[in-house]
């Protein structure tokens, strides 16, 4: 199913997001616990929910828990898929600390499509299978041809 979120800041993805890893976490998400997550004022994330409200993305009605309506659920899955792609493509290809291969993904993720994120994950696989592990670039050299300083 295709969904348009074009009208979607980056912010409200985060925010998606942050209701989906918290859900899965601790089956439910709280305002507190968004705020933590991001590193927001709670002000912000009441705000934030009460768009998302409206967008029909999120089921919530004041001091109780935060859940993903079914749509909202379908766009979290989305954004958490091409933040996967790319962290694992940026950390395991491009050979980056695994903190910075996060920082990057989460502010990349926001200007991929699904389709640009599988093929991320499709070089990944291709890449670590075929070339690195069938040896046709030893990993060593690799490392060293990814990381010289140009």
């Amino acid at each position: 199913m295709k969904i348009n979120t074009d009208d979607l800041s980056r912010s409200l993805e985060d925010y998606l997001e942050a209701i989906y890893q918290l859900e899965k976490k601790n089956r439910v998400a709280r305002v507190k616990d968004i705020a933590d997550l991001l590193n927001v004022q709670m002000p912000s994330v009441t705000g934030a929910i009460k768009i998302l409200k409206n967008k029909n993305l999120v089921n919530y009605e004041k001091n109780s828990f935060i859940s993903l309506s079914e749509t909202g659920l379908t766009i979290a899955e989305s954004v958490q898929n091409r933040h996967s792609a790319l962290k694992d493509f940026l950390e395991k290809i491009l050979l980056m600390p695994s903190k910075t291969a996060e920082d990057q993904a989460c502010k990349m993720e926001h200007a991929i499509d699904p389709e640009t994120a599988m093929r991320f994950r499709s070089c990944t696989r291709f890449f670590r299978e075929e070339v690195l592990g069938k040896k046709i670039v030893d990993p060593a050299r690799w490392k060293k041809i990814i990381t010289a300083k140009q």
